[in-house]
C-alpha cells in the first residue's frame, strides 16, 4: 500500500509520541527523528537522582514504544535544518 502522505516528526518527546500515535490508523507514512534512541519521562528524574527509581524505569526505547505501529519508522539523527520548499 502506497501512503498518500509522508509525515516527518522531529523529536520523540511527549508531543512527538502523541502526534505519532494519533496518526496510527491514518493512511500515512511517518518518520520520527530524534537525537536520542529513547523517550525520557522527565517528571520522575528526581526519583532517579534520589535512588528511588533506576534509570531504565523512566527511559524507554522509542522503537519499543512504537513497535506495534506499522506506519512509523524511527531514525536516530539530529535535524540541522528544515526546507519544506525542497520537500
Amino acid at each position: 500500500m502506497q501512503a498518500a502522505h509522508h509525515f516527518v516528526i522531529v523529536g520523540g518527546g511527549f508531543a512527538g509520541l502523541w502526534a505519532t500515535r494519533a496518526l496510527a490508523s491514518a493512511p500515512v507514512r511517518i518518520t520520527l527523528i530524534d537525537r536520542h534512541n529513547h523517550h525520557l519521562f522527565q517528571p520522575l528524574l528526581y526519583q532517579v537522582a534520589t535512588a528511588g527509581l533506576s534509570a531504565p524505569d523512566i527511559a524507554a526505547p522509542l522503537r519499543h514504544i512504537l513497535r506495534k505501529q506499522a506506519n512509523v519508522e524511527v531514525r536516530l539523527a539530529e535535524v540541522a535544518a528544515i526546507a519544506p520548499q525542497e520537500k
